[in-house]
């Protein structure tokens, strides 16, 4: 069950949508769900640095505990003005109406 009182960060999920441009090439819009932005638990998990072909690439994996509605692991988190991957989504029906979203972004 989700405490009111925790849903201290904004976040705003969005959905890709495939579109065919002019020269009909495909091309990818990212749009904001319904029912976003909304009020989320951040609970941090792990942070990582590491040097891939020259380059140093930082990860940081999160998730976050928000009220229920229809989320995929195809869409993609906003935070801070930062794009976040979806890695899974836990879908809490029996016990309650929130829903835990793992994420992780690297950098």
């Amino acid at each position: 069950m989700i405490q009111p009182g925790r849903l201290d960060t904004i976040v705003e999920f969005q959905r890709v949508t495939t579109t065919q441009n002019a020269y009909g090439e495909p091309t990818e819009t990212w749009a904001k769900i319904a029912n976003s932005p909304t009020r989320a638990d951040y609970i941090p998990l792990r942070g990582s640095e590491s040097v891939e072909t020259q380059k140093r690439t930082a990860k940081t994996v999160f998730k976050l505990r928000v009220r229920r509605f229809g989320l995929t692991p195809a869409d993609r988190l906003v935070m801070n003005s930062i794009e976040h991957d979806i890695v899974s989504i836990e879908d809490n029906k029996r016990h309650g109406r929130d829903m835990v979203v793992w994420c992780e972004v690297k950098i």
